[in-house]
């Protein structure tokens, strides 16, 4: 049975799942011990307390004032949890050590067998430890350290015969830069690191551990993540949410759920009042959006109400039934109840160490931590000495590694070798618990984040509340324009991280930069000349979660109109969008559109965007209520709407939906989550709507506001099948602004190879071009296909020709006009391509591949792509009858085209429109595999040309070749 391209990605990705499962599996089989780590990610909105609330939690002093959290703060390393008795402990965080934080994990689980074992040796080896040389407390732990990264840990030799190294741990010396900006060879790398572990030093560490006695208290850390509740973070804070944390909601006790909060504007698309309810609702829906479910009720969302000292004393206990009990209205309906605590109803004095019920808050958390599977869970022992390396460059302040530093590391490991599938397995789990940052696309897979607060630093450096902008200078200047445009340029940015406290972003800035476009943080602005229609180079940047202004145009009550516009809706459940979602897709929405200008403004305001299509299409994105309304606007009439346009951008407007929607999934779980968010058609005044499998399956549809009839014919316009060829039945044919178009080079390219040459032939001589110009075209060229084209332009520029002009001919030919619709579709071909790859420039590896296979269609090819008919007719010349050259400079030219960004995707749409297919570069990228383009091998080529040059005019009598 053939399954179609839909069914074979879901089997490939489920595929990939269960193996990262299998293999993850297979490093758990070699041994586990428990770990007990829990993230608590405290959550609300501005000026509630958070900050607050959390530093009373963890021990730390309280100042005095208001200190908002700009992006996100971490306290790590301050408090954990006695395993056994479930007391809370504090901890003194001058005695971290990053490196002990493991060995306590492994010894917290270790066998009976292998203590007795270990103490017996460390009794032996105790004068020695004891020796001048060393004190014998000097790798002591304690057993509160709680401060490093969850450890994976392999079993513990107690063999001490091979004895491989006595050195002391070497540190990396490697520069930040060096890896950046000029990759070291794997031989390079070797003499530049030295492991660090050995299986003696482990051991003897382990010894002096046992002997301290200490290792019997168990200890799981508490991970404290303090969120910035400001509106500007709302895209950022997503990035770090998971499943395998605790969230503690936190809101004012003190205010009444549905009173005002002043001086702030509600979410974009919102027009209800901002009320600490309507913030409540944004959490709980934006955690349980970007927190795949692995279990069942998990994550858990505790709320916390502050300010318990603005409420009378005798007032108290009747003002937290009240306040508890509107949340329990607010949510009793909410389809993810069962992740909510409410029955705890919390009331705390935030800025009261001796409040009582921050020990009744401690103790909710500490229940809530126990309950969690994740408390406890097996991990997998097979890589603790490569986490051990990691853990020591991380606690000696690096902070990124190049995927071939991370290889290099565990190749000349002294005590165990990860193999590759395994040291997959370990990046891709280590970013699903979120101790590492790794994406594994083409574009980042080359650095691995050893220290997500980088990642931390990097958002809030440039996506921060004004409270943190510099008081003046350039940089004040910057933020102030992202605030009124949304834009940012590279230099702007990499300016922000030359000041002292970003310096450790400065070496890694291009990765970091291509991370914010992955991330749909950043997207490119693209430019075209006015004159020309050229596309510019890129210089600007839209940050749209930096965007506060609302749209105030005219253009939805004047342009965006029932008579000019059609509308669907991507509907969410609830009543409040996550801000990152539609601010994620605006962003992907401006990497693949130009942005509109209406009455000398851009269409780009908080919650709405506006996109040029094509002359005749525009785009509207925008944000109301839990909708995100997509519009597609004809500039004179919604009859004029090219259905094929409508499905494509619908198609890609879904996907990109879909994409976001599952970007938080980890790469080594298999289970499944249903898309937040369904489909919803308009009805003709754009007003109500109605879900798309009851559109297809009622024959008529009226609509409740205009009593409107509707058949469900009406929604074909959306759903077009772009693999056939022919018209639906009641096609009507171009329209007449259609054919009042001149066509273009591609349009006549596309109309000409759909008809044999005879028609072309009689049709030209209708038109008026002369038999003896057909004839000397026909002598000229030595391909039929070239001959057609040819023709059609001779007389699109003799006559300055249009649709109209070829449609009344076809008649007078008594042939059918839909031939020109065909011109105006987009054809969809059978590809398999990765989609991560679609998006990524060719390199000249795959050009160079490809050209060899194209054949005589490269002229056909040359136009797809956008290249004007006198620069192919120039690579024709220049390279005679040799169609492999000819195919490569045309394909090496449109790669360095700027009108259009040269992207795997728009080869593979222009191969389908060829005819030529994608099979022969989808056998190609399976064979030399897909990298980020670079312009390395460009520079090394004209580097070389040049000393080529210098050494023949240096011998002037050497021969020509």
């Amino acid at each position: 049975m053939l399954q179609t391209p839909e069914e074979y990605n879901n089997m490939m990705k489920k595929k990939k799942q269960s193996t990262m499962l299998n293999r993850l599996n297979r490093l758990t089989g070699k041994g586990t011990y428990e770990s007990f780590d829990m993230r608590c990610m405290v959550t609300g909105q501005f000026a509630v307390g958070k900050s607050s609330l959390v530093k009373l939690l963890v021990g730390d002093v309280i100042p005095e004032g208001r200190h908002p959290t700009d992006g996100i703060s971490l306290h790590e390393g301050r408090c954990g949890l006695d395993v056994q008795t479930r007391e809370w402990i504090l901890i003194n965080p001058e005695t971290y050590n990053a490196m002990d934080v493991v060995y306590n994990k492994v010894l917290m689980t270790s066998n009976e067998e292998m203590e007795h074992n270990l103490k017996e040796k460390s009794d032996q080896q105790q004068a020695s430890d004891r020796s001048p040389s060393g004190s014998k407390d000097d790798d002591m732990v304690n057993p509160g350290v709680l401060q490093q990264s969850q450890a994976m840990a392999l079993p513990l030799p107690l063999n001490t015969s091979d004895n491989l190294s006595k050195q002391p741990p070497a540190a990396l010396t490697l520069p930040p830069q060096a890896s950046s900006i000029v990759p070291l060879s794997r031989q390079q790398l070797k003499q530049k690191m030295k492991a660090k572990m050995t299986k003696d030093e482990i051991r003897r560490k382990m010894e002096k551990v046992l002997k301290s006695g200490k290792y019997k208290m168990k200890v799981g850390r508490l991970i404290f993540w303090d969120f910035g509740g400001q509106y500007v973070y709302y895209t950022t804070h997503q990035t770090f949410m998971t499943y395998r944390a605790l969230f503690l909601v936190v809101f004012d006790g003190s205010k009444g759920l549905h009173e005002q909060v002043p001086d702030v504007l509600c979410f974009p698309g919102q027009h209800m009042t901002p009320t600490p309810a309507v913030f409540l609702q944004h959490w709980v829906n934006c955690i349980l959006t970007y927190c795949k479910a692995v279990y069942t009720g998990i994550p858990k969302i505790l709320f916390v109400a502050t300010h318990k000292d603005k409420v009378p004393k005798e007032d108290i206990e009747t003002w937290r039934t009240d306040l508890y009990s509107g949340v329990e209205d607010l949510f009793k309906d909410h389809e993810g109840r069962e992740h909510l605590v409410i029955d705890n109803q919390i009331f705390v004095n935030a800025t009261d160490k001796t409040d009582p019920e921050i020990d009744v808050l401690k103790k909710a958390i500490t229940d809530l931590t126990f309950q969690h599977p994740c408390w406890g869970e097996a991990m997998p022992n097979a890589s603790v000495p490569l986490e051990l390396e990691i853990a020591n460059l991380v606690a000696k302040g690096k902070q990124v590694l190049s995927l071939l530093e991370v290889e290099e590391l565990n190749a000349i490991s002294k005590v165990s070798v990860l193999s590759n599938e395994e040291l997959s397995t370990f990046l891709h789990f280590q970013h699903s618990l979120g101790k590492m940052v790794y994406f594994d696309t083409p574009q980042l897979r080359g650095y691995v984040i050893i220290s997500p607060l980088l990642l931390v630093e990097v958002m809030r450096s440039f996506v921060t509340d004004i409270a943190f902008w510099p008081k003046k200078g350039l940089i004040r200047n910057t933020f102030e324009r992202m605030s009124e445009s949304g834009i940012i340029q590279r230099k702007d940015l990499y300016l922000i991280w030359e000041q002292k406290h970003f310096s450790k972003i400065s070496p890694y800035k291009e990765f970091i930069f291509d991370m914010l476009i992955h991330l749909d943080i950043l997207s490119e602005q693209r430019r075209y000349d006015t004159n020309t229609g050229s596309r510019l180079p890129v210089e600007n940047f839209f940050v749209p979660c930096m965007l506060t202004q609302r749209n105030d145009t005219r253009f939805m009550t004047h342009e965006c109109t029932p008579e000019k516009a059609i509308s669907l809706a991507f509907v969410f459940k609830g009543t409040i969008i996550p801000p990152a979602l539609p601010n994620r897709l605006i962003s992907a929405c401006l990497s693949m559109w130009t942005v509109k200008t209406y009455e000398g403004k851009q269409l780009l305001f908080s919650g709405f965007v506006g996109l040029s299509f094509d002359k005749a299409h525009d785009i509207v994105v925008c944000v109301e209520g839990n909708k995100i309304l997509l519009y597609i606007v004809h500039a004179t009439s919604n009859g004029l709407i090219v259905p094929d346009i409508t499905t494509g951008i619908k198609e890609c407007m879904y996907t990109t939906l879909e994409r976001i929607s599952e970007f938080y999934k980890s790469t080594v779980s298999s289970s499944s989550q249903k898309l937040p968010f369904h489909i919803e058609y308009a009805c003709s005044r754009l007003e109500c709507h109605i879900n798309e499998e009851a559109a297809f399956t009622t024959d008529e549809w009226i609509c409740d506001k205009h009593e409107i009839v509707h058949t469900k014919d009406k929604w074909n316009i959306w759903n077009q099948d772009q693999a056939k060829e022919e018209c639906e039945i009641n096609c009507q044919g171009l329209q007449e602004d259609a054919l009042n178009q001149i066509p273009s080079d591609i349009e006549l390219q596309r109309f000409s190879s759909r008809c044999e040459e005879t028609v072309i032939r009689e049709l030209a001589i209708h038109l008026g071009i002369t038999l003896h110009e057909w004839e000397k075209l026909r002598s000229d060229y030595e391909f039929v296909d070239i001959v057609k084209f040819r023709a059609l332009v001779t007389w699109r520029e003799k006559y300055s020709g249009r649709f109209s002009n070829i449609a009344k001919a076809l008649q007078d030919m008594d042939l059918t006009t839909h031939t020109l619709c065909q011109v105006k579709r987009i054809r969809k071909g059978h590809c398999v391509i990765n989609e991560e790859y679609m998006d990524l420039i060719p390199t000249d590896e795959i050009l160079d591949k490809l050209a060899q296979v194209i054949g005589v269609v490269s002229f056909q090819l040359g136009l797809e792509l956008g290249l004007p008919i006198t620069s192919i007719d120039i690579i024709q010349y220049n390279n005679g009858r040799d169609l492999v050259a000819q195919c490569k400079d045309i394909l090496f030219q449109w790669r360095e085209d700027q009108r259009v960004r040269p992207t795997i995707r728009v080869l593979v749409q222009a191969l389908v429109n060829v005819d030529r297919g994608a099979k022969c570069l989808e056998e190609i990228i399976k064979t030399v595999g897909v990298k980020k383009y670079t312009l390395h091998e460009e520079v090394e080529e004209k580097k070389e040309g040049k000393i080529k040059t210098l050494l023949k005019n240096l011998n002037p009598f050497q021969k020509k070749k």
